[in-house]
């Protein structure tokens, strides 16, 4: 799932309830609420809530990998370059890793 199917399924799952309502639930303010399903991105903390309230994992919506990448305000890469970036630095974690464990530390 693309973080930009967010919105759609928080207006699916809100259905015929009112956006305050539906906030005060996922402990989220109506306007960041109306902001989500008109297609803006939340923050981490924010779309943890948002996900839980909808009983998905986040990963669904930020996961390449073991790593999560989410990016506010629409500023985001494309998909195939988070995906390029996530592969670099898991790669990079697991030299380091290797390192420190040749070293004994």
């Amino acid at each position: 799932m693309d973080i930009e199917d967010l919105g759609n399924l928080v207006a699916r799952r809100r259905g015929n309830m009112g956006v305050r309502a539906a906030a005060k639930e996922i402990g989220i303010s109506p306007t960041t609420l109306s902001r989500i399903e008109n297609g803006h991105v939340p923050d981490i903390g924010t779309l943890d809530k948002v996900c839980a309230w909808l009983g998905e994992d986040t990963s669904k919506f930020t996961g390449v990998g073991n790593l999560q990448i989410a990016f506010k305000n629409r500023k985001a890469v494309p998909r195939a370059t988070a995906k390029s970036l996530a592969n670099l630095i898991e790669k990079a974690s697991k030299q380091f890793a290797d390192e420190v464990e040749a070293r004994g530390h």
